[in-house]
């Protein structure tokens, strides 16, 4: 697959799992899968692992990232590829997180 369409299929997998509330592609040093005709921020496709960094908005936090994980997986053996994936919680929207009593 097409570099560009599987950092779209990864983008697209993690952030339709509950609890991840977007991808993150802005820091100190930006990380965006760039391709010809345009970029996908918050997927890195350098190196031997493609990672996803991703905002989270539910606790506990491993759960979710375990699913992104899950997800990102599957739409890399979907796309024919086996390598491994990461998952970086960069984030987290506290502002999306129930309130405390």
């Amino acid at each position: 697959m097409q570099r560009g369409r599987l950092a779209q299929a990864l983008r697209d997998a993690v952030t339709a799992v509950p609890g991840v509330s977007r991808l993150v592609g802005s820091g100190v040093v930006e990380v965006a899968a760039q391709f010809p005709g345009g970029k996908v921020p918050g997927v890195d496709m350098g190196g031997d692992a493609p990672a996803v960094y991703i905002a989270v908005s539910r606790l506990p936090v491993a759960p979710v990232a375990e699913a992104a994980l899950s997800a990102a997986e599957q739409a890399m053996s979907a796309a024919g590829d086996d390598r491994r994936v990461r998952i970086v919680v960069a984030d987290l929207d506290v502002d999306s997180l129930p309130e405390q009593e």
